[in-house]
Order: structure tokens, then C-alpha cells, then sequence
């Protein structure tokens, strides 16, 4: 039986022309690009009229009637007899939905429907369709990471504004801010009413991330649906380099294990990290001839990967770690015949940690000269653009992304290639691994590096990804306004967050800071934005694991007042409704540790207005007292 809601006619009715069919059907049609009349032979009856909701973006251009319902429900709930938003001059006509059909049947015969009340519905109808299409593209065009339960994604994060909700989760994933949300919509309805093309949008968005990080040397943007898969970028220079070289093979050194992407290591070797890829589908499916890697007998070494963590089991980092990484380096060197070398340097680990000096990065190119590619990972954005700049001026592939500090939906990476190292990118023939096309496609690289985008897909076009940057690029350039206000209000958290903790939480135990040579010059602020903490468990303070801590931040995101036990009090049940959302826990040896992190909207704000500090901290508080409350109880939920 098909499933059909209905829109009861509500306010007066005008005294005004009754549209007939033909009208309303002209009416629909002017309404925007997302409504589709169905020809008149499929009326309900003849003063009916039937159509639906196509968005323009979608790729498969079918009727999806969970779409066409959600967007009834969310309309019906703005702006039905029963919203405040409905006001007496507004008269909805009588419009009803079908599940089963996916088709809005709107009725001229039960009620007197005149233009301007059609026009009305209509153009809030388009609004609520607008959203509904922007959250669904937002989970889009990724991994499997950004794949929707009844819980949110993988991180417990949905794709629009939580209300209401705290967000210190900038280190993982968090939702996107009202005002991001809102400028994915935008950039979306740009899109569908023809202001600008896909193309000229990933354009824009290049530019604009140029301008907010006031980069100052020549470089060329990669989007890529993730800060993983951008590891793909500076494999496909190193590769081109150490055919032209002669080389063996290319050996890949990723520095600080463990605490940079869990999957960086698969990705630097060329590999598919992901049940799912953001275009091809399932990695089930795929075979060995489509990894993302060079597998020809030009380079009979291949690609390897040299794993290198920098921090012992109890917290602290390895001493004089700079010189481990260069004897591991000529190590390899002399065990290998003539490779390539790719060596990560990392600004802004999972614990917001430097790992590597500018020290290791001259030393490394003056033994290996052209024979190594630095990649810098700031993949955290919490690095100041100076140091960006640093590294782009000597030819370093910087990966970062906008889905943590800069706190965009879950995920979107970049990789910015100087120019410099751009050689064959701009002018040649790459030769592209068919794994290449599971990520990219022509409008993710600029049209300055030619040789790599003709080697591309053309199509599908990532509108998941454009969507999440066009909610990254505005928080980036928020910041950018605030300018050292909005560091300085970095600075002033940090250093409230972790008097707060030390002074106020016994059950908490900050990880020790720990700053290298350079101290934290090179990030926003000049401090370490991402707050590490354990839970102490009992009278013996023994720290939790992380299996334990999973389940903390798992119900830090929800309303678990129910789910206490009966002798809990009401004070703490009222605790448990905050909905808040921090960083996932890291498992460093000997023990793991939860996040706090601040971010973008929190750091232009604090830059705005200084005095917001206090509120921001007493939403600190209300995390960790949340914190205590689930560490009490956690076993027994």
C-alpha cells in the first residue's frame, strides 16, 4: 500500500484567481531546477497535479523517495499548521507526498489555491530540499568513514549544526558550524541555478584557500576527499622523479606511527586503506593491477614503506629523534641500490605534537639531494602559513586538510605542490595508476598542472568534497580576519583549558607537554591547540584503555541520561544530556588519552570577542563533567 502524507490546508483562504492545472504546473516548474512535472497523464485525478524532487547534483538523476520524504517531513514540521514559522497570511495548498512513488501530488480540487500561496510553499519547500541535498552530499564522495548510521558517521558526527552542542572535536571529526552549513548551501544552489559550473567552483575554492593561508610560494592545490589518500599526490611525483633519475625504487619514510593518520602508512605504499573508495565503489572488487602505485619493471624495487614512531610507550617522545631518522634513512640507503626517498615531516600530530625539526629536513637534502621529496604532514591545520611557506620554498609537497582545526565535515584533504615539484604534472605525460581514478577526477587539479588532469577522469564530479570545502573555506577565512586576535585567543584557551583541569579535576591527568627544538613556533598561536588527558579509574588511578575511552566518547555525543543506572542522581543525569563532541581516543602505550581540541569557529570567535573566554571555558567544564560522570559509571552502561 503506498504511503502517502498529507499537508493540511491551513490560514484563510484569499479571496484571489484559482489556479488551474496548467497554471500550477507552470508555476512548479519556475520554482527552481529541483522540481520535475510529470506530464499530465499521470494526474491522480484531473485537477491534480504530480511531480518531484530531482537535484540537479545528483549523479544518477533518479527519484529517491527517502529524499522526497525527508524533505516533506522537514517542511512539514517548519512550516505546518503547528509552526510557529506559519503565519496567518500564509495558506499552504493541499499537498501530500507518496513514499512508495516518491511524488508530491498537490490537489487544486479540496481547497482554493491562488499563485502567490503555490509560490510560497514552494520556495520553502526548495529550502528544506537545499539542506536535505547539501547533508546528504556531505557524506559523499569519501570512504566509508563518512557512511551514515543511526548514530552519525564513523565518529559520531552528522553532517549539519548540532544545536546547542559543545564541539571541541576539531582533532577528529566534528559537525559543521551553522554558518559553514550555510555556505555549503549556498555554493550548492550556485550549482543547481547555474551561477557557476562544478569546475569553476573547485576553481574558486583553490583560490580561496590560497588567499585565507596567504601563501606566498608558487604552488599548485590537489583536493582530495581525505588527508589518507592526499599521500597519493607525492607518491605520483617521487615515482615520475625516480623513473627520470634511473632510481631502484622508491622507499617512503613515515615518521611519527601512531599518532598520524592510522592508514598513512597504506597509503604512502600505494594501497587502497578503505573498504570503500570515494568513486570506485567497493575495494572488494578491486584487483592488484588497480593500485595506486607504479607496478611496471621501470622501478624493480618497487614502493616500500619505513615506519618510524617517535614516542616511547610512556608518553615521551624518542631522544634526538631527528638523527634516529636520518641513520634509519642511510641505513636503507646503503641497503637498497640507488632509490628515491619520500620523508614525512610532521607539524600537528593527533596529540598536536612537532615531530620533526627544520633541521632534519636541510640535513636529509643535503645527503640525498635531488634523490628525496619532503612531504610535510600538517594534515591538523594548526600550522602557522610562515612554516607552510618554509617548506614549499624548498620544494616540499605540503598535505593538509579541513576537516580538523578548520573543522569542516568529515573529510577533505589537500595537497599543495610547489611548483617547483610540479615537473611533469604541468606539461608532461603522467602516467596515472587506474587506483588514481578512485580519488581524483579532472576537477580536483588545477588546469596548471595539465599533464596529470588529462591523465584523470573527467567524471564523476565530487560534490560531497566541494561541499565540505566550501564549509572548511569559510571558517578558514573567518580566522584569516581574526588574524593574531584569533591566535592569541588560541593561546588564552589553552592555557585556561589546562589550568581548569589541573586545578579542578583530580580524575584527570594532563600528558605531559612536550616541546621540541623550536618550541611550538610553528603553530597557530604558538602553543600545542590539542589537549591530551587520562582518566584516572578507582583508588589506584590506573588510566583507562582505550577500548574503555571509546566508549566515553561515544556517549559524549548523546543524550545518555537514561541509560545511567538507577542510584544515579538527577544532577547527574542532567550532566549526561549535553551532546558534545571531542577528539577520539589515541592509544600512546602504556596508556590512552581523550581530546580536547579547539578550533576554527571557537578561535574566530575568542579573536572577535575576547571576553567570550569565560563561557568558552564554562562549556569546558561541562565536558568534563560530563567526562566524570561516564568514567563513574561506564562499566555498568
Amino acid at each position: 500500500m503506498a504511503t502517502t502524507t498529507r499537508a493540511p490546508t491551513t490560514g484563510p483562504q484569499a479571496v484571489s484567481h484559482r489556479l488551474s492545472t496548467t497554471e500550477a504546473e507552470g508555476c512548479i516548474r519556475n520554482a527552481g531546477p529541483i522540481f520535475r512535472v510529470l506530464p499530465g497523464n499521470n494526474r491522480v485525478s484531473p485537477n491534480t497535479v504530480s511531480f518531484a524532487l530531482r537535484p540537479p547534483s545528483h549523479a544518477s538523476g533518479c527519484v529517491d523517495p527517502t529524499f522526497g520524504l525527508a524533505v516533506f517531513t522537514e517542511w512539514q514540521k517548519a512550516h505546518g499548521p503547528s509552526s510557529r514559522d506559519c503565519g496567518d497570511d500564509l495558506s499552504l495548498p493541499n499537498l501530500s507526498y507518496s513514499e512508495s512513488k516518491g511524488l508530491f501530488t498537490l490537489d487544486l480540487s479540496l481547497s482554493h489555491c491562488d499563485e502567490q500561496s503555490l509560490r510560497n510553499a514552494l520556495s520553502l519547500l526548495a529550502a528544506e530540499a537545499l539542506q536535505e541535498a547539501t547533508a546528504r552530499h556531505l557524506t559523499e564522495g569519501g570512504d566509508e568513514r563518512l557512511h551514515i548510521s543511526a548514530s552519525g558517521n564513523k565518529y559520531f558526527c552528522p553532517p549539519y549544526p548540532v544545536p546547542d552542542a559543545v564541539i571541541r572535536g576539531t582533532c577528529t571529526c566534528s559537525p559543521p558550524s551553522r554558518n559553514a552549513f550555510n555556505a555549503a548551501c549556498a555554493r550548492l544552489n550556485d550549482i543547481w541555478n547555474g551561477v557557476e559550473s562544478l569546475d569553476d567552483a573547485f576553481d574558486d575554492t583553490r583560490r580561496r584557500i590560497s588567499a585565507a593561508l596567504a601563501l606566498r610560494t608558487r604552488h599548485h592545490i590537489i583536493l582530495h576527499p581525505s588527508g589518507t589518500d592526499a599521500e597519493f599526490t607525492p607518491l605520483l611525483i617521487a615515482t615520475a622523479a625516480a623513473k627520470s633519475l634511473n632510481c631502484s625504487g622508491v622507499i617512503n619514510v613515515v615518521v611519527g606511527v601512531g599518532e598520524v593518520g592510522s592508514n598513512t602508512p597504506n597509503a604512502a605504499g600505494g594501497n587502497h586503506f578503505s573498504e570503500y573508495v570515494p568513486i570506485g565503489g567497493s575495494t572488494k572488487t578491486i584487483t592488484p593491477d588497480t593500485l595506486v602505485r607504479d607496478t611496471s619493471d621501470s622501478l624493480p624495487e618497487g614502493t616500500t614503506v619505513l615506519e618510524l614512531k617517535a614516542r616511547l610507550p610512556n608518553g615521551s617522545m624518542l631522544p634526538d629523534f631527528d638523527a634516529l631518522v636520518l641513520d634509519a634513512i642511510t641505513t636503507a640507503d646503503a641497503k637498497s641500490s640507488n632509490p628515491f626517498f619520500i620523508v614525512h615531516a610532521v607539524d600537528g600530530s593527533k596529540l598536536g605534537s612537532r615531530i620533526t625539526t627544520r633541521k632534519m629536513v636541510t640535513d636529509i637534502q643535503a645527503l640525498l639531494g635531488n634523490r628525496v621529496l619532503i612531504v610535510l604532514d600538517a594534515c591538523q591545520g594548526r600550522t602557522e602559513s610562515d612554516e607552510l611557506d618554509w617548506y614549499l620554498s624548498r620544494g616540499a609537497v605540503v598535505l593538509m586538510t579541513a576537516s580538523k582545526f578548520y573543522s569542516a565535515p568529515g573529510f577533505c584533504g589537500m595537497a599543495v605542490v610547489p611548483d617547483s615539484a610540479a615537473g611533469e604534472l604541468k606539461e608532461g605525460v603522467v602516467p596515472v595508476p587506474e587506483g588514481l581514478g578512485d580519488y581524483l577526477t579532472q576537477p580536483q587539479v588545477p588546469k596548471a598542472l595539465a599533464g596529470l588532469r588529462s591523465a584523470l577522469p573527467s567524471k564523476p564530479v565530487n560534490v560531497g568534497l566541494l561541499l565540505r570545502w566550501a564549509c572548511g573555506v569559510v571558517e578558514m577565512e573567518r580566522v584569516a580576519r581574526a588574524g593574531g586576535a584569533a591566535r592569541e585567543g588560541i593561546r588564552r584557551w589553552v592555557m585556561g583549558v589546562r589550568e581548569v583541569i589541573e586545578r579542578e579535576y583530580a580524575w584527570l591527568e594532563l600528558m605531559p607537554e612536550v616541546v621540541g627544538e623550536g618550541g611550538h613556533a610553528s603553530q597557530l598561536g604558538g602553543v600545542n591547540s590539542i589537549i591530551a588527558f587520562k582518566l584516572l579509574a578507582g583508588e589506584q588511578r590506573t588510566p583507562l584503555m582505550t577500548p574503555a575511552l571509546k566508549k566515553i566518547h561515544k556517549f559524549l555525543t548523546a543524550d545518555v541520561a537514561g541509560m545511567l543506572p538507577d542510584g544515579a542522581s538527577e544532577e547527574e543525569r542532567s550532566v549526561a544530556r549535553l551532546n558534545c563532541f571531542i577528539g577520539q581516543p589515541v592509544d600512546v602505550g602504556d596508556f590512552a588519552v581523550l581530546r580536547l581540541a579547539i578550533g576554527a569557529a571557537l578561535a574566530a570567535g575568542l579573536g572577535e570577542d575576547p571576553e567570550f573566554l569565560e563561557t568558552a571555558l564554562r562549556e569546558d567544564r561541562r565536558v568534563l563533567d560530563k567526562v566524570g560522570v561516564l568514567l563513574k559509571y561506564h562499566e555498568v552502561m
